[in-house]
């Protein structure tokens, strides 16, 4: 017969290899619940199209990748029941923040569309976007599904999940302060979102403005003309001829904000060192 040996320790167990450690097991636990705050909010990966049958692995298999990386990044098993509570919070609250900074330019694509749409006189005409269930305006979901065909081509879904990741090198598993720099950082991407709506629509806000100008003149010129009978057509004619126009520039104007979002992105995960 063999020799017997003898069994190995439990702290033999805790120092074998990476991808058997309880560190790892730990850390894909932790960073799953920062990439489900990020795809609850960040457009394409959060939107309500995308069935949890398919997104769901999608987040295990981002939350398996990122794991290794994160695990020597910090600490990631919580002393007491009340840490690991407030590091779930703050897991899920990075990862919205995040999903919630790159939503800000859909949204501005979005509110540029109902702008356009209420001066062409679409108010009225609305259809039900999938990703809130309600009612939008139809030239703000054909701007919004445009920009999301712009956001892949630019590889900006990427762009997104490497945003996630530069997380961790600032707020590692268990850290992350939420001071009044992140706040001021979070709302000053929030107050372009305005900037950027009016900048994406301004062509045809501008071109409509003139011609409602232009038609009071002229029912004040000739006043038999019925102008709201004669307007109509001539201001939905006008709007679509100028939104085509102004179509081949939207991906322009679409990849500098995205590129400048991502800056501005930076500079709310980089205030996460910040109290």
């Amino acid at each position: 017969m063999g020799e017997l040996r003898p069994l190995r320790s439990s702290s033999h167990l805790m120092n074998l290899p990476l991808p058997f450690s309880f560190d790892w097991i730990w850390s894909i636990m932790w960073t799953l619940l920062r990439v489900s705050g990020f795809f609850i909010l960040a457009p394409f990966w959060g939107h309500r199209a995308i069935p949890p049958a398919i997104k769901i692995p999608i987040i295990l298999a981002l939350s398996v990748s990122i794991g290794p990386i994160v695990a020597g990044l910090g600490p990631v098993q919580p002393d007491s029941l009340w840490t690991a509570g407030g590091w779930a919070l703050r897991e899920v609250m990075i990862g919205g923040m995040i999903g919630f900074c790159f939503a800000t330019l859909f949204w501005a694509i979005r509110m540029a569309g109902d702008l356009i749409g209420l001066q062409m006189g679409f108010s009225i005409v609305n259809v039900i976007d999938p990703s809130s269930t309600e009612q939008v305006s139809l030239i703000g979901e054909f701007k919004y599904i445009l920009a999301m065909l712009i956001l892949l081509i630019l590889d900006g879904h990427h762009l997104m999940i490497s945003a996630l990741v530069d997380t961790y090198k600032v707020a590692p598993i268990g850290g992350g302060q939420f001071g009044s720099a992140t706040l001021d950082a979070v709302i000053r991407i929030s107050a372009a979102t305005f900037v950027s709506a009016i900048k994406i629509g301004a062509p045809v806000i501008i071109t409509l403005l003139l011609t409602d100008v232009v038609m009071g003149i002229v029912s004040r010129t000739v006043p038999q003309m019925n102008i709201f009978i004669v307007g109509f057509p001539v201001k939905i004619g006008i709007g679509f001829l100028i939104l085509s126009a102004s179509l081949p520039f939207l991906a322009q104007i679409f990849g500098r904000s995205l590129w400048q979002l991502q800056a501005d992105t930076q500079r709310v995960i980089a205030a996460l060192a910040h109290p």
